[in-house]
């Protein structure tokens, strides 16, 4: 692979930065990070990290999928992703609601999670022994 195909997502940072008209140090401040740092990603010498990617776009409304495949539109208009996952979400409620009557009527599914919350105290039984114990001395004092 190329070197200029490994650096692609940090030469996209770059871009996003000059269209946003900052200095490095400036955009590296805005991201919490130093500004020898945002030079090693922009010039291929490291990986952004997860992290980073979602300070871009909380900071700055980047599209991830134009930082990591260099598609679509640099910027998402925050409004109407708000509104476009809002209708997505929105097909699914009567599905969910469903879901959710079978769910709480199923008696298959009480007992499993019941079976499995009482594995869990079990397990913690001497934790949770000790905590009580706790409890109980402090509300005799």
């Amino acid at each position: 692979m190329s070197e200029e195909k490994e650096n692609d997502v940090g030469n996209r940072i770059k871009q996003i930065r000059l269209e946003l008209k900052l200095k490095q140090q400036e955009f590296a401040d805005k991201l919490d990070m130093s500004g020898p740092s945002l030079s090693e990603i922009e010039t291929g010498k490291y990986k952004p990290g997860f992290e980073l990617l979602v300070k871009l776009y909380k900071t700055f409304n980047v599209s991830l999928y134009y930082v990591l495949f260099g598609e679509g539109s640099m910027f998402v208009d925050p409004i109407e992703s708000s509104s476009r996952r809002a209708q997505v979400y929105a097909k699914n409620t009567e599905d969910v609601r469903e879901f959710l009557y079978h769910f709480e009527r199923s008696s298959i599914l009480q007992y499993y999670i019941l079976n499995q919350f009482k594995k869990q105290m079990m397990m913690e039984k001497d934790l949770i022994l000790k905590e009580v114990e706790d409890f109980e001395a402090k509300t005799r004092e």
